[in-house]
């Protein structure tokens, strides 16, 4: 409880910390059209961490940075790196799944789409 309660303020306190990539945050379905107009996973990825609201808001930008990220790589993967892609993936959903808290929501969109980046930065096409 301890560790997770501590690593909740240091989340919390990277998101502040972000330096404002887009004008607004203020704006949630501005910043989702931003996230979906987005050229690649690694500016759509810039753009959501930019505006974390630390609630369900960021869930479905996640889910846009998830895809937008996806599309450039999970094709070329090959099987057993779907697999781990998919074990990594499984992994945020369930670190926090017994969370109760929009804020755990937030965390788990935001672990899965640090996983999608993370997987375009070594295999996705720029």
């Amino acid at each position: 409880m301890r560790k997770t309660n501590l690593m909740s303020i240091c989340l919390l306190a990277a998101f502040w910390a972000l330096p404002a990539v887009a004008d607004d945050c203020s704006d949630l379905e501005a910043q989702e059209a931003k996230v979906a107009a987005a050229k690649n996973c690694g500016e759509a990825h810039k753009l959501f961490e930019a505006c974390l609201w630390g609630s369900t808001a960021d869930i479905q930008r996640g889910a846009m940075v998830t895809e937008t990220c996806e599309k450039a790589f999970l094709s070329s993967l090959k099987p057993a790196q779907q697999k781990s892609y998919s074990r990594k993936k499984d992994a945020c959903a369930k670190k926090y799944r017994n969370q109760s808290g929009t804020m755990y929501r937030s965390m788990e969109a935001v672990c899965a789409a640090e996983t999608a980046h993370d997987y375009w930065k070594k295999y996705g096409t720029k």
